[in-house]
């Protein structure tokens, strides 16, 4: 069979492009070592929110943007191809300070957004019981974000696998690749399993499994996996419309009755599991910010693994071997960044020329593994 490009990973990012690339006429197969989105895009809350305790614009703040903007048109043009609604809710996002809490600290990240003319609205305590009447009366401010929105991020995935299989891109699944063939000096292919298939073009957007398959050919990038832990509880009486965060956690309310309640961010390699200090952390949070979840009924837990990067930004672009390109490392935003990663690729693809928005993301930045110096995120939780 011949392909124009192999896109390794089936993930939200890998997918995106997948489809895009189909539109555009090109043959295209997905290659995913278990099912479509078994890893950190269905273990997401599906939050489209790059101003949220954003504490500085730049190129990454920008891009995030931009994706956000396309984002409704996206999920149209999605739900249109594949039949399944992604549950684009467009309630906005409100974020508390409580007592005991440094307003000027916790706020600060908004001041110079609403300077910058941003989208955003300081809210009294009163304010924030009238739209939010089951956050806890200990709330002293609220800042609402009202163009941060969410989309069902497990139906957002189940509608690209139907529409990239309906656009004609091959999927393989539960096939897990080995390696990425090089000849001459130029990637050829991929190795999956003991079978060996040939592409013009290779994308790379296996996430956490990325270092590995670019290590044999000497590319020496640190994909860091970042364990997040996650709860759903169940709500019948609409406890909350919107997504709401606390210094310590988010609510995210589902239509279909849920709300869910994250993350956590640690770092511990490999290991994904739900364990008990995690579930303590966020329950005792979530109780503090809206007390009557205490009632509810836990429904589910879950764990991911996000693709963290030694700066926490995305590698999109080049691969430092001809035909091949990497799409990796977008952390806590693969979801947001898939309609603006997969339009960038594919523009890249079509024209062979970088476009400005990742120039800033290129892979060149890490020179070696030694000189990537990595820091943990401010306030994670390990």
């Amino acid at each position: 069979m011949s392909r124009d490009v192999i896109v390794i990973g089936g993930g939200v990012i890998g997918c995106s492009i997948a489809w895009r690339l189909a539109q555009a006429g090109l043959k295209v197969t997905v290659i995913e070592r278990g099912r479509v989105g078994c890893e950190a895009s269905r273990a997401a809350a599906g939050m489209l929110s790059p101003q949220g305790g954003a504490e500085s614009g730049g190129p990454f703040f920008d891009l995030c943007l931009q994706s956000r903007a396309m984002y409704r048109k996206f999920g149209e043009e999605l739900t249109q191809a594949s039949g399944i609604d992604i549950e684009y809710k467009d309630e906005g996002t409100l974020f508390v300070v409580v007592e005991g809490e440094d307003q000027e600290e916790q706020t600060r990240w908004a001041k110079w957004q609403f300077e910058a003319g941003l989208p955003l609205e300081y809210l009294s305590a009163d304010e924030v019981l009238k739209i939010e009447p089951a956050v806890t009366q200990l709330v002293t401010r609220g800042i609402f974000l009202p163009q941060e929105h969410q989309v069902e991020n497990r139906r957002v995935m189940d509608a690209l696998e139907v529409a990239i299989k309906r656009a004609g891109v091959e999927l393989i699944e539960g096939c897990d690749v080995t390696a990425i063939t090089t000849g001459r000096g130029e990637v050829t292919g991929v190795l999956c399993g003991s079978e060996r298939l040939p592409a013009d073009l290779v994308v790379l957007a296996a996430g956490t499994w990325s270092s590995q398959l670019l290590e044999p050919l000497g590319l020496n990038i640190r994909i860091i996996p970042a364990l997040g832990q996650m709860i759903a509880v169940r709500d019948h009486a609409s406890l909350i419309d919107r997504v709401i965060h606390s210094s310590k956690v988010y609510v995210v309310p589902r239509r279909d009755g849920r709300i869910l309640i994250g993350a956590t961010v640690e770092w511990t390699g490999f290991h994904k599991a739900v364990t008990a200090g995690a579930i303590k952390y966020l329950l005792s949070a979530a109780l503090e910010l809206v007390p009557s979840i205490g009632q509810l009924e836990i429904v589910e837990t879950w764990s991911g693994l996000r693709p963290d990067t030694p700066d926490h930004l995305p590698i999109i672009g080049p691969g430092g071997v001809d035909n091949l390109l990497l799409a990796t490392g977008h952390f806590r935003n693969g979801i947001l960044l898939a309609p603006i990663t997969a339009g960038l690729v594919a523009e890249l693809i079509s024209n062979g020329s970088l476009p400005d928005q990742l120039k800033p993301f290129g892979v060149e930045r890490f020179k070696q593994a030694e000189e990537s110096k990595w820091t943990e995120m401010p306030g994670a939780r390990r």
